[in-house]
């Protein structure tokens, strides 16, 4: 039998019976790969449903391309396997554990392919496997290349952009930092300080909580690259940090940033980045140029942490959406004697829950007794032991202004929130 006919296994080329029944030989193979290799127990759902399958499902379409072609699938063919390998060593899976889940699929299709052979099917059979054996020595080489091989140059690219940003928020000349990361400084960045809840994913008892933050901080860093046309600068964690993206076009300025279109369209970006990540994103956002990037990055911190010690816990803010917030909160020798206003009510955490509701609905007693989930006659309660603990009636209106200052320097004391 000539070598280049078609491989026939049980009357019928091998490879349109395995693409027939990709769906199910992929599920079969998901699911031998999670039953067998520990580490793919502990991966999220999602991860599963997702990567793991679609890398599985790549592999087999290769395989039975192998089979038509007679050939081992090219380097340039296993381009998404070694991407793939990439990322899992970006979310630090061992490589032991993903060739063992490469070796499992290999040995699951074989077994297919003999479940459906013949006993005069002993030619074709060797010949399938020796492709297969093929196509395992290629993907075995993609998946190393993935894991760190061939990524010297990748590497240093970001080690340069890491620089660039870090002499940029620093007060370092960035020129020459620019210059190793190949770029020019534009005359502007967005300046952004961003907060990332915590993936569902981190917290599940079932799913590795490294795996799950290093997913979710690949895909924060995968929408920040595409916001930025692959030119964002960014130092991030698995709770977020600093980004910088240069601003290429005439508009905005400096001044007029906050009413321009742009930033209703970054707006928009940052919104449907959580829908990618799956996470509540916060951003403060402001504009500066590359020399008073220091300045602007600092000023974003301290707008991202009043917003969030506000509620603020999705979406972008500028220092005018938190402007009196902000003000209230800055640090004088009156704040401890303002927060002491409240003291009184230490001891009564659902009294100053409920007052605290109150300030922020805008005196809407409605409002907070939805929010608390209590009868309206329960909030008017609660306010009227306000006044009792601490002399400070909300009825009356300077009482209310050193409310919301009291509660302002208390805040300011402590932690921005969960998350």
């Amino acid at each position: 039998m000539s070598v280049d006919k078609p491989i026939v296994v049980g009357g019928r080329p091998l490879a349109d019976q395995l693409a027939q029944h990709t769906h199910g030989i992929t599920a079969a193979t998901v699911e031998t790969v999670r039953t067998q290799v520990a580490f793919y127990r502990s991966l999220p759902e999602e991860a599963v449903r997702g990567d793991v399958t679609a890398i599985i499902r790549r592999n087999l379409e290769l395989f039975v391309a192998s089979l038509r072609s007679l050939r081992p699938p090219s380097a340039v063919e296993l381009t998404e396997v070694r991407e793939s390998a990439r990322r899992r060593a970006e979310e630090l899976v061992p490589l032991a554990e993903v060739l063992k889940a490469y070796h499992l699929g290999v040995e699951h299709w074989w077994t297919s392919i003999s479940d459906l052979a013949r006993p005069e099917d002993t030619a074709d059979v060797a010949r399938a496997g020796t492709l297969l054996h093929a196509h395992l020595l290629a993907a075995t080489t993609a998946v190393l290349a993935g894991y760190g091989s061939d990524r010297a140059l990748p590497g240093e690219d970001d080690s340069a952009r890491r620089a660039l940003f870090l002499a940029l928020t620093n007060g370092a000349d960035p020129a020459a930092a620019a210059q190793r990361a190949g770029t020019d400084l534009p005359k502007l960045y967005w300046v952004m300080a961003i907060h990332v809840d915590p993936h569902p994913d981190e917290q599940s008892a079932d799913v590795d909580v490294v795996v799950a933050e290093r997913r979710k901080v690949r895909r924060l860093q995968r929408e920040l690259d595409n916001l930025g046309r692959d030119e964002a600068l960014s130092v991030l964690s698995s709770s977020g940090g600093g980004v910088l993206i240069p601003i290429l076009a005439a508009e905005p300025g400096p001044d007029d940033w906050p009413d321009s279109t742009r930033y209703a369209q970054l707006s928009r970006n940052l919104q449907d980045m959580e829908r990618s990540i799956g996470a509540a994103v916060a951003a403060a956002v402001t504009v500066a140029a590359p020399l008073d990037v220091p300045q602007a990055y600092v000023h974003v911190q301290e707008i991202l942490d009043v917003a969030r010690r506000y509620g603020h816990r999705s979406g972008p803010v500028r220092l005018r959406d938190v402007a009196l917030e902000y003000q209230l909160t800055r640090p004088t020798s009156a704040s401890p004697v303002l927060a002491s206003l409240l003291s009184p009510l230490d001891s009564h955490p659902g009294v100053l829950e409920t007052l605290e509701s109150y300030l922020d609905a805008g005196c809407d007693r409605g409002a907070v007794a939805a929010q608390l989930h209590v009868h309206p006659n329960t909030v008017v309660y609660r306010l009227r032991k306000v006044a009792a603990l601490t002399g400070l009636d909300v009825a009356s209106a300077p009482d209310v202004v050193r409310l919301v200052a009291a509660l302002a320097a208390r805040r300011a004391t402590l932690p921005a929130g969960p998350g």
